[in-house]
């Protein structure tokens, strides 16, 4: 299968309009998410496993105590691609049923 090319800064913008939680930083799409405690932070990271597993497309994740941070880019390519906002899409629907780890 082939991956998908990068997107150009204009895509990114844009759609980072519609995905206010999430920034870009040293190219890498990232988003930081307050958790109750570290149950709630490894919930997180389990529940995005099948996400990431789906998509054959894999973020960085750090779990601090009470901290998640996702870092997607597409490494392959250096940069963002369709995959990466698939990724956000994705994580971000299933966030929906995670408020109550979430501060």
């Amino acid at each position: 299968m082939s991956r998908p090319s990068l997107l150009d800064d204009d895509a990114i913008e844009q759609f980072l309009q519609g995905h206010d939680a999430w920034h870009l930083e040293s190219g890498h799409l990232v988003r930081v998410l307050s958790t109750k405690d570290y149950i709630g932070a490894s919930a997180l990271f389990q529940a995005q496993v099948p996400l990431a597993q789906r998509l054959n497309h894999h973020p960085t994740v750090t779990v601090d105590y009470s901290e998640l941070r996702v870092e997607i880019w597409t490494h392959d390519q250096g940069g963002i691609s369709a995959l990466d906002l698939d990724y956000v899409k994705g994580f971000d629907e299933l966030l929906e049923g995670y408020a109550s780890v979430l501060k």
